[in-house]
């Protein structure tokens, strides 16, 4: 909240809205007496802004819950097949992919299109034709988020010079698809996007602060904290595969030395057991092989170097979790537990509070969930959907 600024009644309404939307919407509430309970509104606002749902076609009455004790039993409420859908977009270095949404983020259609060259007037032309595709099965649509690689100004909504995209750079993205479709448009970096997906729908439900990891052929994090996505001033995203484990030592694109993802990226992982094996592997086709004793030790290093990294990002912002993404959610189990006894053992709270390692609830689709989450995000915050509310 902007210093000075205070939340004005219609504000507030809108919030409420939201909230109670989300508590439907992600399954935590299906009455109006648990709504009032969760959200400590009273039952009369309650029942005002379900019924403003029901005219709206969001939210739909069903069968009546059974109760064990005497009394009326309660009628559940579920999203209605009727309300609108949202867009997500992915937008990375190999390809580019669409998902449409219901409010549950049900998939209801994906497409993807490769990238492996192209140009702006390319790329822009070939976004616009995923988003079409999605529009043509449904037009009842919200708003298109997007989830990107960076770098981003994601307060000015442009894709400002990504390396090794094709020369592609600086595009005012969210002011390009507004003026094309004339419905909201939300952008945030691909890892702060998949890590509002876990916390909307997926395992950071349950979490007030975690970190979201993201390995792939680099390594990126996306942070909340006392549940709030870590966003800074600038809009600039975390580049955790950018801190450093050794100082002295391999020397990476960005100039320093030692950076983690040069030793615990998917890409490098494949690298060194290809080198092993004399043929070539995919990251599915490591993990598959981890019980050979020369694979496994090269997982092993990466896990460590990972979980070196992860100590220090624990002991500064001490979260509750982390969740692994992206290729990550393929690394056999024993992985993650030896990561999260490591983080653990050193961390400087050891003893006081326990710090879980899990895969993400969307595995290797979390990017695309999130894209569709930062539309669903400005929903449950009340910013969009419900303008000018009628009751209270």
């Amino acid at each position: 909240m902007d210093k000075g600024k205070g939340i004005n009644n219609s504000d507030l309404k809108q919030r409420n809205r939201g909230l109670l939307l989300q508590l439907i919407t992600t399954g935590e509430c299906s009455t109006r007496i648990s709504l009032a309970r969760s959200s400590r509104l009273t039952k009369m606002s309650v029942t005002n802004i379900i019924d403003e749902f029901i005219q709206m076609k969001l939210v739909v009455e069903g069968e009546r819950e059974k109760q064990e004790i005497q009394g009326r039993n309660p009628v559940l409420l579920d999203i209605s097949p009727s309300a609108p859908k949202v867009i997500g977009i992915l937008i990375n270095r190999e390809y580019c992919a669409a998902v449409l949404c219901d409010l549950r983020l049900n998939v209801l259609c994906t497409k993807r299109i490769e990238m492996d060259s192209g140009d702006r007037e390319w790329f822009l032309d070939n976004l616009c034709g995923l988003i079409d595709s999605m529009l043509a099965w449904e037009p009842n649509v919200l708003g298109i988020g997007v989830a990107s690689i960076g770098p981003l100004d994601v307060a000015m909504g442009v894709l400002l010079n990504p390396p090794r995209f094709y020369g592609i750079k600086n595009v005012p993205l969210v002011a390009e698809l507004k003026e094309r479709y004339g419905i909201p448009v939300f952008m945030d970096h691909q890892y702060n996007s998949a890590a509002r997906a876990e916390k909307l729908f997926g395992c950071g439900k349950n979490f007030s602060s975690f970190i979201f990891v993201g390995i792939t052929n680099g390594i990126g994090a996306g942070i909340y904290l006392d549940g709030r996505i870590l966003q800074s001033q600038a809009g600039l995203g975390s580049e955790l595969g950018h801190m450093s484990v050794d100082y002295r030592g391999v020397r990476c694109e960005c100039g320093n030395y030692g950076c983690v993802e040069n030793y615990a990226s998917a890409t490098v992982i494949c690298r060194k057991a290809e080198a092993a094996v004399g043929r070539r592997l995919t990251f599915d086709e490591c993990c598959e092989l981890c019980d050979e004793t020369i694979i496994d030790r090269i997982i092993t290093d990466a896990v460590d170097k990972l979980g070196y990294c992860l100590v220090s990002v624990c002991n500064l912002l001490n979260p509750e979790a982390v969740i692994l993404g992206h290729e990550g959610v393929k690394l056999p189990q024993r992985y993650l537990e030896r990561m999260e006894d490591y983080i653990n053992q050193h961390k400087l709270s050891s003893g006081y509070n326990h710090i879980r390692i899990l895969k993400a609830s969307f595995g290797e689709e979390t990017q695309l969930a999130g894209a569709a989450c930062n539309v669903l995000d400005q929903v449950f915050g009340g910013r969009i959907l419900f303008d000018g509310p009628k009751t209270s």
